[in-house]
């Protein structure tokens, strides 16, 4: 069961990180910012599920006595084995093909690294520019980056100073195959979950974004239409060009209209991001509502005493018995036997009790035949070390230990 727990608070951490970024920082020009989100998003759903805690409410005798909670733990606890015995076997079917299957997305992973390191080491060196490895890309690919290595096709290495060197440059520098590696790799184990798609589209293309971004603000100042209508053509011209499919772990995938676009946005104001506080709410709700267990406890240090009449049916009186018994337990030890029914009612019963170092029960009070009675209630309570047993407002019986006696007092 805390699989599907996990499973289904990871999906809901993720719509809300996925909402926000989708209302409030799809549009703007946050780039930067958004990468740091978007990759915190994923960590705070992965990380999140596993915090659990425990919130202990007391619970006062009668109120546990009335939700049914006593003397039912062997019962819960049996039903509990019961359904893991009928559900033990498609629990066990269901992970398996879970783990074949991220098995198989991870492997898929480790062959597409393995692809790109025969491809590093395979490809002809050009030149070194601050610490990056300039290398020819195959025939018919456009140009990538992986870490500190960035494969030109032959358009782009006629010029040092092209646009398409300046952007890939900007990858290395920036580390941006981390971002690609990580949602790479969690999407092999959340394979399940759709959200996990979009977001690695959205952090694929928000990293073209910043690299875009950084390519031209620094030319911003001088002619600088000029040099934004030159990076997109740039881009249009490259988008254009025959290649063969990108490598799974590089960049370049965004679509190069949403790329245009977003170059042409104006910035937008910082108080823009205060709309992501309405994930704090959200989230506290997530987490309350699946990570925090109310457990309702008895309040061990509350006195307990109980009626019982002519409506009180066995079952409800011996839960009050054994009740009565947990609290007392190191002072005197209640039975209620011989008990009887009526067309329904409360007939006949005995009262016994116990008290430390006698050898059995000794019965205190015997009630039979009630049928004649309209109405009848009995109160049981302990205090001063007295059991007291209260017929009706006019007697009450009280035995101690001492005297092991009863003492019966009539209520002006």
């Amino acid at each position: 069961m805390e699989y599907w727990n996990y499973i289904i608070e990871n999906f809901l951490v993720l719509a809300v990180f996925f909402a926000g970024y989708e209302l409030f920082l799809k549009n703007s020009k946050f780039f930067k910012f958004s990468r740091f989100y978007l990759l915190f998003g994923i960590i705070i759903s992965l990380l999140l599920p596993l915090f659990h805690y425990r919130i202990l409410i007391e619970l006062q005798p009668t109120e546990f006595l009335e939700l049914g909670k006593y003397n039912t733990e062997e019962f819960q606890q049996n039903l509990s084995n019961i359904s893991s015995r009928d559900s033990i076997n498609i629990e066990t079917i269901i992970i398996s093909i879970y783990l074949l299957i991220s098995f198989g997305f991870f492997g898929r992973f480790l062959f597409q690294a393995f692809q790109l390191k025969r491809l590093i080491d395979a490809a002809e060196n050009i030149s070194v520019i601050k610490g990056v490895k300039i290398k020819q890309a195959p025939e018919n690919q456009r140009s990538f980056s992986f870490f500190n290595y960035i494969f030109l096709n032959k358009t782009s290495e006629k010029s040092t100073k092209s646009y398409v060197l300046r952007h890939e440059l900007i990858h290395a520098k920036q580390f941006h195959s981390l971002d690609v590696i990580f949602v790479n790799l969690v999407q092999c184990f959340l394979w399940f979950n759709p959200l996990i798609y979009f977001l690695k589209t959205r952090i694929t293309d928000n990293l073209e974004f910043i690299t875009d971004d950084e390519v031209t603000k620094n030319t911003r100042t001088l002619d600088q239409k000029n040099e934004l209508k030159n990076y997109q053509y740039q881009l249009l011209s490259s988008g254009l060009s025959p290649h063969q499919e990108m490598p799974i772990l590089s960049f370049n995938h965004s679509s190069i209209k949403k790329r245009i676009i977003m170059l042409n946005k104006k910035s937008s104001s910082k108080l823009h991001l205060l709309k992501l506080s309405f994930l704090i709410p959200c989230l506290s709700v997530i987490f309350y509502s699946c990570n925090v267990d109310e457990v309702e406890k008895l309040d061990e240090n509350a006195e307990f005493s109980f009626y019982f009449n002519r409506d009180t049916s066995e079952k409800e009186l011996q839960s009050k018995v054994s009740m009565f018994n947990h609290f007392y337990k190191d002072s005197v030890t209640l039975k209620i036997s011989d008990v009887s029914y009526l067309n329904g009612k409360l007939n006949e019963f005995t009262i016994s009790r116990k008290f430390p170092g006698d050898t059995g029960f000794v019965q205190s009070l015997s009630m039979e035949n009630q049928s004649k009675k309209t109405e009848f209630a009995n109160y049981i309570s302990f205090k001063d070390q007295k059991l007291i047993l209260k017929m009706d407002p006019s007697h009450k019986i009280e035995i101690s230990k001492d005297t092991n006696a009863a003492f019966i007092r009539t209520k002006n």
